[in-house]
C-alpha cells in the first residue's frame, strides 16, 4: 500500500478482526485492492477474495464507507443493521473450512498519523501496537502506541483518554484481538482491533555456502528477514540470494552491527574455522537466542574447545546448538537447508 500511495494510487483494505473455529488465516491479515485493481495480501487464502476485491473496488469509487463483513458458511445473507453484514450458504462468497471471519473493510489513508508512525517503527524495528476502531464515529480510526508515546486519535476525548491511561496495558499485547473498553458517552461500546507490530525475526545466516543459497527460500517462507553474511564475496552473489540482505562485512563485526535481539537465530555454515569462531563468539555475546553450527562431532568438539581458548564463557557455549539441523538423514543442501528450518519451527525459533 506504501508503493501504491508513492505511485499515486489509491486502495482499500480488508482488515481480518476476528477468525473462530477452523480458518485459512489468524486476524491480522490483510487484503488490498488499488485503484487501479492491483492485489496484495490475503484473509482467507482465496475463498472470499473475489467478493472483496468487488467490494474495496466499490469503496474506492465512492459506494460506501467503512463497514464490518462477517463471512462464514451456513449463514443467512443479511445486513446487520449497526453490525457486521453476514455472507454465508445464499452468497457465493463461502468458507468451505467450516469457521467464521470478521472483516473489516476500509479505505486506505496514506497520510494517517497513525500509520505514517507505524512505518517509521517497523523500520527502525520498534515495537509497536496499532489500535483499529471498528465502530460508531470513531469508525477506521487508528492510533498507534510504542515506546515513544501515542500517535493519531480517535477523535473521542473518551476513548483517546482510555489508550492514555492503559498506555503500558495495550503496548504489552502479543496477539491480535478484539476488545470493547468500558467507557461512556459517545465511545461507548465501541469495539477497538488491537494489533502487535513485533520486530520480525531475524535469521543470520553465516556463509554464503550452497546450504546457505537452499535455507533462505524456507527461512523466507516461515516470515524470517534473512541476512546472509560472508566476507568471501565472491560467493555474495546476489542472484544466488535475491531476497536476503547481504554483508560482506567480518562475521564478528556483521553481527555486532546488526545488534541481534532474543527472537533473532543465527546458524554458522561455513565449515571454515576462521570464521566460524569469530561468528560464533559475536553471536553467543549477544542476546540472540538460538545459535546453531554445521559440523560433525569432531567439528563440534574442536569448535567449543577453540571458542574457550578464546575465552568465551562455558555457559555461553552450552548454548550452541550441533550440529545442526533435526536429525533426518540430510545429505544433500537442499534436505540439510529443511532439517534446519525444521529444527527452529521445532524449538519454537519460527514467526
Amino acid at each position: 500500500m506504501q508503493r501504491w500511495a508513492l505511485d499515486g494510487e489509491e486502495s482499500a483494505v480488508a482488515l481480518l478482526v476476528a477468525a473462530r473455529g477452523s480458518t485459512p488465516l489468524p486476524a491480522g491479515a490483510r487484503f488490498a485492492v488499488s485503484s487501479t485493481g492491483k492485489v496484495a495480501g490475503s484473509v482467507s487464502s482465496g475463498c472470499v477474495e473475489s467478493d472483496l476485491h468487488q467490494t474495496l473496488s466499490d469503496i474506492l469509487h465512492g459506494d460506501g464507507g467503512p463497514r464490518l463483513r462477517t463471512y462464514g458458511i451456513g449463514s443467512a445473507t443479511a445486513p446487520g443493521g449497526n453490525g457486521p453484514e453476514r455472507l454465508g450458504s445464499e452468497s457465493e462468497a463461502l468458507l468451505p473450512c467450516g469457521g467464521e471471519i470478521d472483516v473489516w473493510l476500509q479505505r486506505h489513508d496514506p497520510a494517517d498519523p497513525a500509520w505514517r508512525a507505524l512505518g517509521r517503527a517497523v523500520s527502525s524495528r520498534e515495537g509497536a501496537v496499532l489500535l483499529t476502531c471498528t465502530g460508531g464515529p470513531a469508525a477506521s480510526r487508528t492510533v498507534l502506541v510504542t515506546e515513544s508515546g501515542v500517535q493519531g486519535s480517535f477523535g473521542s476525548d473518551a476513548l483517546d483518554g482510555l489508550v492514555r491511561r492503559e498506555l503500558d496495558e495495550f503496548a504489552r499485547a502479543e496477539s491480535p484481538r478484539m476488545v470493547q473498553p468500558s467507557v461512556e458517552g459517545d465511545a461507548a461500546g465501541l469495539p477497538l482491533f488491537v494489533e502487535p507490530w513485533l520486530p520480525k525475526r531475524r535469521l543470520v545466516i553465516v556463509g554464503a555456502t550452497p546450504i546457505g543459497e537452499a535455507l533462505c527460500g524456507p527461512a523466507q517462507s516461515l516470515g524470517f528477514e534473512v541476512t546472509v553474511v560472508d566476507p568471501r564475496t565472491a560467493f555474495l552473489a546476489p542472484e544466488r540470494f535475491p531476497a536476503a540482505n547481504l554483508t560482506d562485512r567480518w562475521p564478528d563485526e556483521a553481527i555486532s552491527v546488526i545488534g541481534l535481539r532474543e527472537s533473532d537465530s543465527v546458524v554458522v555454515l561455513t565449515h571454515d574455522q576462521k570464521l566460524d569462531i569469530p561468528a560464533l563468539a559475536a553471536a553467543l555475546h549477544s542476546e540472540c537466542g538460538y545459535v546453531g553450527l554445521l559440523g560433525g562431532r569432531r567439528t563440534q568438539r574442536s569448535r567449543r574447545e577453540a571458542l574457550g581458548q578464546e575465552g568465551v564463557p562455558e555457559q555461553d557455549i552450552e548454548r550452541l546448538h550441533g550440529p545442526v539441523g533435526l536429525d533426518i538423514g540430510s545429505r544433500s543442501p537442499g534436505a540439510i537447508a529443511v532439517s534446519i528450518a525444521a529444527e527452529l519451527v521445532a524449538l519454537g525459533r519460527a514467526p
